[in-house]
């Protein structure tokens, strides 16, 4: 058997060597750059070969950061833009270059990879950087540079006159288109443009809605309007005419539709004044009189007005349903206290007890006496006649004070005698402390609960002895408080020589005077009254109300 030839063993061997010792380096160093770049790799000229991710990363931000300064002009037929890639969010996408960079000579054909990794010593791997552009943003970008350069498409609209309904046709508008924007953005920033310069043409934007829509909504409204309309509220009738429709004839895009409007505030405001007042306009409380011994109440009356919040646009959706006449429902405004509500209070008889003072029987109610005449009685019926017929509902607190306010001679009080920081002086609204006593001794009996009150520093024999009040303003005040589930009326009446106050509700606790002592307090002598309170259910309580006399002469304790 003859043996190879040397040659023969030669020319077959050294390729196969060579083949063997370059696969052989091509593994080794793709081997040693697995997790980083290969060797010879270039992005836009720039070496990021043998480099580990991080590195490249690092190369990458250093690039984007440059090119976010790249200057940009933006051509548009007569208008140009200067700006900065930056500005426009033309931005170099830094994950996807990243991942281009090190992809680089690991993708095709696997066969082949050597042979490209071996080439890449005399012609390095070229990356082109990867770009992005936010559209949204960009969008905003270039309405902010256009200005008044963009000019929008202009909708049609209704005009209307007494005699017609026509329109003010449409217009085309130019502005940037910010799709063709970018796309011409990132073809530039691909081919390596520095500075980026780009020519667009405005896009000619059509209104969406045409004029001949338009036309057909302004004789929809010519024939909605050619008549008048009447529309009708608790009987009373209020009729627009055709020149007043037409005057609140509008219109509204919505998306591609052009839609009939009517001004709704001025349609409003002319509905309710011709309309104008339906009665009984403002609600009326249910009250409470006293006739013939016996408690009345007036009913409540709900109030009417013109109209329902809604009116407008109802009227709006008639006229354009083609109606010509249409009823539209007043709105009811019930009172602060219905007829209903007043009967419930439990308002209904004279509550208390019976007990005697000046020897005279005090049934139910509590009477003072005077000598007739003189401002200081003058001033006692005032103060009676403004706090009669006080309602004093469930857990309210009744003040003096607060129902009759500060006594004036424009509130018809005159100058009477008071007492004053222990001195007697005559002052506006003197004397209603006699008024007040017997509304003390009134809820007194009635086992009312006080709140602010105080007595008179030196007894007057008018009074109950330890058991009576004063006024001035704004303190004292004299104040119970209504601790039953029933309604309070305060009823007051009065004769040339007497004040008489009564509570009417539903007779519930009473109070007695079980007991009194005296004591001292410097120049004063006290004086502490007991009352028993007996309730419904058998219960008894008992508190005490006090009062504190001046020694005659002295004008403190």
């Amino acid at each position: 058997m003859r043996r190879p030839r040397l040659a023969t063993v030669l020319g077959v061997g050294i390729p196969v060597l060579i083949v063997m010792l370059l696969l052989a380096a091509w593994a080794f160093d793709t081997s040693a750059a697995a997790d980083g770049s290969l060797r010879n790799v270039e992005l836009d000229g720039t070496e990021v070969g043998s480099q580990t991710e991080d590195e490249v990363t690092e190369d990458v931000a250093v690039a984007a950061a440059e090119f976010a300064g790249t200057e940009v002009t933006i051509t548009a037929g007569d208008q140009t833009i200067e700006t900065t890639a930056a500005d426009l969010s033309l931005e170099l996408d830094q994950p996807a270059t990243v991942t281009a960079v090190l992809d680089e000579g690991r993708e095709g054909n696997t066969a082949l990879r050597p042979l490209a990794w071996a080439r890449s010593f005399v012609a390095p791997f070229e990356v082109e950087p990867r770009f992005t552009v936010r559209p949204d943003q960009l969008a905003v970008v270039l309405a902010a540079e256009e200005g008044d350069e963009a000019r929008q498409p202009v909708e049609p609209s209704l005009v209307a006159s007494p005699e017609t309904i026509g329109i003010q046709g449409g217009q085309t508008g130019e502005a940037l288109d910010p799709a063709e924007v970018a796309d011409a953005l990132l073809d530039a920033a691909r081919a390596g443009e520095d500075p980026i310069t780009i020519d667009v043409d405005p896009e000619v934007r059509e209104p969406a809605v045409t004029d001949a829509a338009a036309q057909a909504v302004a004789d929809q409204a010519s024939e909605l309007t050619a008549e008048p309309v009447t529309v009708r509220v608790a009987g009373q009738a209020a009729t627009f005419e055709v020149d007043e429709l037409r005057s609140w004839v509008g219109s509204r895009i919505v998306g591609d539709t052009i839609e009939l409007t009517f001004d709704e505030e001025a349609l409003g405001t002319a509905l309710r004044e011709k309309i104008g007042s339906l009665g009984d306009a403002e609600p009326r409380d249910a009250t409470f009189d006293l006739v013939g011994g016996q408690v009345q109440i007036t009913p409540s009356v709900n109030g009417l007005r013109c109209c329902p919040d809604d009116a407008a646009p109802r009227i709006v959706r008639s006229i354009k349903a083609g109606q010509k006449d249409m009823e539209i429902e007043p709105v009811v405004e019930e009172p602060g206290l219905t007829t209903e509500e007043a009967q419930a209070l439990g308002i209904k008889e004279p509550v208390g007890t019976t007990t005697e003072w000046n020897g005279q029987a005090q049934v139910k109610s509590f009477t003072t006496y005077h000598a007739a005449g003189g401002n200081r009685v003058a001033n006692i019926h005032r103060m009676a006649d403004i706090v009669r017929g006080t309602i004093v509902l469930p857990g309210e607190t009744f003040s003096i004070n607060d129902v009759v306010g500060q006594r004036t001679t424009e509130k018809g009080f005159l100058p009477a005698g008071a007492i004053a920081n222990g001195e007697h002086v005559d002052e506006v609204g003197g004397g209603v402390s006699q008024f007040a006593t017997t509304t003390f001794n009134a809820a007194f009996f009635a086992g009312l609960p006080f709140g602010e009150y105080q007595a008179h520093s030196e007894h007057f024999s008018r009074y109950p002895y330890g058991r009576e009040a004063t006024m001035g303003w704004e303190h004292p005040d004299l104040q119970f408080e209504n601790d039953t589930p029933y309604g309070i009326m305060v009823w007051t009446s009065y004769t040339d020589t007497s004040i008489t106050v009564t509570l009417y509700s539903t007779q519930y606790a009473y109070g007695e005077q079980v007991a009194q002592s005296e004591g001292r307090r410097g120049s004063c002598t006290t004086v502490t009254t007991t009352r028993r309170i007996t309730y419904p259910d058998g219960r008894t309580a008992t508190d005490t109300v006090g009062a504190a006399y001046r020694d005659p002469g002295a004008t403190s304790c």
